[in-house]
């Protein structure tokens, strides 16, 4: 028998190895080389698909396919959809916060602290739209994911908003809407306005703001529109 030869089995088994390997070339990504996507990316996409669609409506996999890499990296990585939610959640309202966080901690009185954070949040609003329309999402019925929401964010934002309130009351009478009014205002009046820019643009102009020149200065306007509610009647 002549040993440089290969026999027809090993010929096949040969062949069918190199198909397999082609064939994982050709598929999904393997979670290994995945491993070092940037996790900020990832949870960027997460929270746009959950603001966007919903929790019930965003998948995984869908994620997967956006960032290009494979399903088993997001259950590796984060184990259940609901896990991912709250990752996501955190990363983006942590780094929102970052915008108006400075009105409750700069050195300054009351009446001072609440005008710039009016003006802060009026700003807020022009880039957060995804964070308002989370919030619209689970504000419509109670969950899991609301309570989340209000324990972690919302409840401990508004415990703060009413301290300030309370400080300024002190010094000058303000319009009795209390923390949760002002904060709907904010949030679904000031938000939704920005975060609807295409049916805005469907509006006709008044003659008041056709000259406004800038998304900047429409924030102006409504937080001075605000402020001078808070304060009518001094």
């Amino acid at each position: 028998m002549n040993l440089s030869e290969t026999s027809p089995e090993l010929k096949r088994a040969e062949k069918g190895k190199l198909g397999r390997n082609n064939e994982r070339k050709r598929g999904r990504p393997r979670a290994d080389t995945n491993a070092s996507i940037d996790e900020a990316r990832l949870l960027d996409v997460a929270f746009s698909m959950f603001s966007a669609h919903g929790y019930e409506a965003s998948t995984m996999r869908a994620m997967a396919r956006e960032l290009d890499v494979s399903h088993n990296l997001l259950n590796v990585r984060f184990g259940r959809k609901s896990d991912l939610w709250k990752a996501a959640v955190d990363w983006r309202l942590a780094e929102a916060a970052r915008g108006v966080e400075p009105a409750f901690t700069e050195r300054e009185e009351p009446e001072g602290r609440l005008r710039d954070l009016v003006y802060r949040f009026c700003h807020w609003a022009i880039i957060n739209s995804d964070i308002v329309a989370i919030s619209y999402q689970e504000g419509q019925q109670d969950s899991w994911r609301l309570d989340y929401l209000a324990k972690h964010f919302i409840l401990p934002f508004q415990i703060r908003l009413q301290q300030l309130l309370a400080d300024v009351a002190l010094e000058r009478q303000l319009t009795p809407i209390g923390s949760g009014g002002l904060l709907a205002l904010l949030v679904h009046g000031v938000g939704s306005y920005f975060a609807l820019r295409p049916l805005q643009e469907k509006l006709l102009p008044d003659q008041s703001t056709v000259e406004a020149s800038s998304i900047d200065q429409e924030a102006d306007a409504m937080a001075e529109f605000l402020l001078m509610g808070l304060f009518a009647g001094n």
